[in-house]
C-alpha cells in the first residue's frame, strides 16, 4: 500500500471516530469547560471543521498560510460560525473529503520536500509530515473530547 493511501484512510477513520465521539455530548454540555483554559467539545469540533482553510494551502501550493494576529481573528470568526456540534461535524467531513483528495493526489516525489510551519516558533517539517498533520490534529482532540465525556460520567466508548 503506497504510503498517501495509508494516510488518506487513517484521516477518513479519524474524522469518523471524532465525530462519532463529539456527537455523543449532551447537546446542553457541548460547550461545557473543566474550568480554566480547558476547551470545551465544541471548540475543539470548531478547529476540526475548519482545518482544512488552513491545511490546504500548505497541501496543494506548499504554500503556509499567515499566522499573525489578523489570520487568527479571522480563523477564530469563521469557527464561531458554527454553533453546534452537528454543524461542525458535517463540516469537518466534507472538508475531510477535500483533504483526502488533495494527500492522495499528492505526488510522491515531492514528500521529502520541506516548509517551515509557524508552530513552536517555526519548525521544518517535510511534507510527508504535513499531509499527516489533519489526522495527527484530529486524534489529539478526539482523546480531549473522550477526557471531557469521562468528566462528564459517560464511559461508554462511542
Amino acid at each position: 500500500m503506497r504510503y498517501l493511501d495509508q494516510l488518506v484512510k487513517q484521516t477518513q477513520k479519524a474524522v469518523d471516530d471524532i465525530c462519532r465521539a463529539a456527537e455523543a455530548i449532551p447537546a446542553d454540555r457541548e460547550d461545557w469547560s473543566a474550568g480554566g483554559e480547558a476547551r470545551s467539545a465544541l471548540n475543539q469540533m470548531r478547529e476540526v471543521a475548519t482545518q482544512a482553510a488552513w491545511f490546504l494551502p500548505v497541501i496543494q501550493e506548499r504554500k503556509v498560510p499567515a499566522f499573525d494576529r489578523h489570520a487568527i481573528n479571522e480563523a477564530k470568526r469563521l469557527r464561531e460560525s458554527f454553533a453546534t456540534i452537528a454543524q461542525c461535524a458535517e463540516a469537518a467531513r466534507a472538508s475531510t473529503v477535500e483533504l483526502c483528495q488533495a494527500i492522495s493526489d499528492f505526488p510522491e516525489s515531492k514528500l521529502d520536500e520541506e516548509v517551515v510551519m509557524p508552530f513552536g516558533g517555526g519548525s521544518t517539517m517535510s511534507m510527508a509530515d504535513v499531509l499527516g498533520l489533519p489526522y495527527w490534529n484530529m486524534v489529539y482532540h478526539l482523546g480531549q473530547i473522550n477526557q471531557i465525556q469521562l468528566a462528564l460520567g459517560d464511559r461508554e466508548m462511542h
